[in-house]
């Protein structure tokens, strides 16, 4: 027999509060091509403008999020509260250069280009266990 599967009503209120306050949400739609020197990411989200995608990497994790005002009263000029709404976020092999990632906008889409670290390729070493 299947269990039923409880949700607090706090938690579906507050599905209901962000998908409400972001006026619903549409799938991004991400794509990673390998070339041989690099690893190509299109990312491409509707409804969201050129310098709206934010990113960050930490840990051998790329995170692409946008920041989505909250709680902006009608006589501000601009938003003082955001929330991160995360679009994606891709793990990273060893061997990315990460001190060489960059990213451009162009033709409704973000590409991100993650070059290969040569050196850092193909590492391979035996580790034999002492006894």
């Amino acid at each position: 027999m299947k269990k039923k599967i409880e949700i607090p009503r706090n938690i579906l209120a507050d599905i209901d509060f962000n998908n409400t306050l972001n006026g619903g949400r549409t799938e991004p739609n991400i794509e990673v091509n390998q070339t041989e020197n690099a690893y190509e990411v299109f990312v491409k989200v509707a409804g969201l403008s050129a310098d709206h995608l934010q990113m960050d990497v930490q840990d051998n994790r790329l995170w692409l999020y946008a920041l989505q005002p909250v709680l902006k009263k009608a006589e501000e000029d601009e938003a003082q509260n955001f929330v991160p709404q995360t679009i994606g976020q891709i793990m990273l092999p060893n061997f990315v250069d990460l001190e060489n990632i960059s990213a451009k906008y162009y033709n409704h889409q973000w590409k991100i280009v993650m070059p290969i670290d040569e050196h850092r390729k193909g590492f391979k070493k035996r580790i034999d266990v002492e006894i």
